[in-house]
């Protein structure tokens, strides 16, 4: 887990730097520079999780040495990742997601059992995990389905649809507290990352 939590601690301490550092630039530049830090940071979180969910099912301790609830054992991260798409199931997974909390657990539900940490700090970041999608999907895809889930997030922040928003402007708001959006995403995600390998 060291390497998972080093890699984390390292890339979210230079998004949070970097977060610092947007107002240097031109108007024009500072959306698109916040945009790109969210999907960095989106993409840090979704290959952190596929591998730390890989290692504890290899047995791997968490940083507070405790022992993960294995219902499986896997002999390497291929062996772990093929046990989760087929372990107890009567139709195999084509594929193992790590965006959304459902699919996430659903990745675990035969490997891993449901009293381990795991469980509990993803069900504590569902909402989290759900609006950081939403917002990179929109920036990524900028479709009429990103957009829709787009705006449930505009609601939530700001009671009713804003003309003219974007994942860039939502991301440097200040209207939402003394931090930008950008900030709490990053700050949120490195809190996620921290409690998953317990450290």
């Amino acid at each position: 887990m060291q390497p998972d939590w080093a890699r984390s601690d390292r890339t979210t301490r230079l998004l949070d730097n970097l977060a610092d550092d947007v107002n240097l630039l031109p108007i024009k530049h500072q959306k698109i520079f916040a945009e790109i830090l969210v999907v960095r940071l989106f993409l840090l979180i979704e290959n952190s999780l596929a591998s730390i969910a890989s290692k504890l099912l290899c047995g791997a301790p968490y940083l507070d040495h405790s022992t993960p609830r294995r219902l499986v054992y896997a002999r390497s991260i291929n062996h772990a990742r093929s046990m989760m798409q087929t372990h107890g199931r009567s139709t195999p997974l084509s594929n193992l997601s790590w965006t959304q909390s459902k699919d996430i657990r659903n990745n675990l539900d035969a490997t891993l059992d449901r009293t381990d940490p795991f469980y509990t700090t993803i069900l504590t970041y569902s909402d989290f995990l759900t609006e950081l999608r939403y917002v990179r999907n929109h920036i990524v895809h900028a479709n009429d389905n990103s957009r829709k889930n787009f705006q449930k997030i505009v609601r939530k922040h700001f009671g009713g649809l804003k003309r003219g928003m974007t994942p860039g402007l939502l991301l440097l708001t200040h209207r939402l507290g003394p931090h930008p959006q950008l900030k709490k995403y990053i700050v949120s995600g490195r809190m996620l990352l921290r409690e998953l390998v317990r450290r």
